[in-house]
């Protein structure tokens, strides 16, 4: 469905589905904000645990291989 045919089902919703509509669309734009803050929060996270490793494996030789295959993908 394309944007502009989005908007003149919209125009045409008498009062009260218009409203339901609104209802609807700001739990679905609350949910859309959650799973991008959700998103931020695992990267972040990932981050994280990738230095841990890095401190962990300095010198052993593997976070050199580890390093070399995140090149490779």
């Amino acid at each position: 469905m394309k944007l502009q045919e989005i908007k003149q089902a919209i125009i045409k919703l008498d009062p009260k589905e218009l409203a339901r509509f609104r209802q609807w669309f700001e739990e679905f734009e609350k949910d859309a904000k959650s799973n991008e803050l959700e998103k931020h929060i695992d990267k972040a996270l990932l981050r994280k645990r990738l230095k841990e490793l890095r401190g962990s494996l300095k010198g052993s030789g593997a976070m050199k291989a580890l390093m070399d295959e995140r090149r490779k993908g």
